[in-house]
């Protein structure tokens, strides 16, 4: 099989299963799926489109749009993210809408594979100020880059991040273990990791400092996505491992000034010891998070939350 052809498999398999979970979940009036996959409607469409960009309007400060969730940067497509279908539905978004005529084009896209076919247009309500068409997960499919690998790749991990990795194994469980050692710890190093890496090196640039906590905020962000109760076990299992990783550097480094480079290395090599225990325990227990980049954030955020630090102040007794 081509690299093409296994994205191009993930992102039907994403689709297929995304259309499945919204079909169970209408039929017992559970609508929260709809809340929860604007934000990867919104990457997802950035990915296919290169010329616009488009944000979640629920996330803006100000909250005064009605009825529409996504919009792009030139006010030309507003989307609405649903599950349902019904004539009702589409007549009460464009009653909201109509007033506002914001964009120049609005869409309900609908997280099916078959659009409804309507006996009756929409025209009298719309009164020609806007454009409105009705799109599904087909119309997507039909959008998709399939002739750009490297755009087919990013678009194929977020569904894969975003739906696929959120699909329980039925054969594996909780790392019980885990979940319980860590509720168990209490470090006393309250240093954040601003702290603790001037406290370790004081030459350290400012711009490393904030390219770590612009990391540790992007993951927190990921990592919200997931069972509390699993991403817990996570860090204690990371947390455990890079135990050993911070006594051998205490040690190895005694007397001397630690480096920035010094810095780096360590957080490198506590990112290698993550990914390797994770690997590891995802043979018989639920990790969903297994690449090396989400896997370096939470390294970071346990670093700012005081479970690891660079000298020998941050290690656990």
């Amino acid at each position: 099989m081509s690299e093409r052809d296994h994205h191009r498999k993930i992102i039907i398999k994403a689709f297929t299963h995304l259309v499945d979970e919204v079909k169970l979940s209408s039929s017992l009036n559970l609508h929260d799926i709809n809340i929860n996959i604007e934000d990867t409607f919104c990457e997802l469409l950035n990915c296919i489109y290169t010329d616009r960009k488009f944000k979640n309007l629920n996330s803006e400060s100000d909250g005064n749009y009605k009825a529409i969730d996504l919009g792009d940067d030139k006010n030309d497509i507003a989307i609405q993210v649903t599950s349902t279908i019904k004539r009702e539905k589409v007549v009460e978004t464009l009653e909201k809408y109509k007033d506002e005529n914001v964009y120049n084009k609005v869409v309900m896209l609908y997280c099916q594979i078959n659009k409804p076919k309507r006996k009756i247009g929409f025209d009298t309500i719309i009164e020609e100020k806007f454009e409105f068409e009705e799109w599904d997960l087909s119309k997507l499919l039909n959008l998709m880059p399939f002739s750009n690998l490297n755009r087919l790749k990013e678009i194929s991990e977020l569904l894969s991040r975003d739906i696929l990795s959120n699909i329980p194994d039925i054969t594996k469980q909780e790392d019980l273990t885990a979940i319980e050692e860590w509720e168990k710890t209490n470090p006393t190093d309250i240093r954040n990791i601003t702290d603790k890496m001037k406290s370790a090196c004081s030459t350290v640039k400012e711009v490393r400092i904030k390219k770590y906590c612009r990391d540790i905020a992007s993951g927190k962000v990921e990592l919200s996505r997931h069972s509390e109760r699993v991403i817990s076990a996570m860090k204690y299992r990371i947390f455990n491992v890079c135990q050993d990783e911070l006594i051998d550097f205490v040690e190895l480094h005694e007397g001397e000034e630690i480096t920035s480079k010094d810095i780096s290395l360590l957080v490198d090599q506590y990112t290698n010891r993550a990914f390797e225990i994770i690997q590891d325990k995802s043979l018989d227990y639920i990790y969903p998070l297994k690449n090396k980049d989400i896997l370096k954030k939470v390294v970071l955020a346990l670093i700012d939350e005081c479970y690891l630090s660079f000298d020998e102040e941050g290690i656990y007794s």
